[in-house]
């Protein structure tokens, strides 16, 4: 499975979980990595989910992109502000 078939908060559970294999590329780029985060943020429509849902993708960007949970949340933040 590759990352683009990742569609459903339970499927991002299941990756973080370990109970499904999943194929990725890591970004060549800072501005790719971050468009990357960008593209699942929109994917998943992030400003529209339930707090516990939010906790899950926000676990599944940590994962694949290396960021700690202060990059994370400072990404999201700048991602919500443009959303604005």
């Amino acid at each position: 499975m590759n990352l683009n078939d990742l569609n459903t908060i339970e499927q991002l559970n299941d990756f973080l979980s370990g109970s499904q294999s999943v194929a990725f590329v890591v970004a060549d780029s800072k501005e790719a990595n971050y468009r990357g985060i960008q593209r699942i943020l929109v994917k998943f429509r992030y400003t529209t989910l339930s707090k516990p849902s939010k906790g899950i993708v926000v676990r599944f960007l940590m994962k694949i992109s290396g960021y700690s949970r202060q990059q994370m949340t400072r990404l999201i933040k700048q991602y919500r502000d443009i959303c604005k």
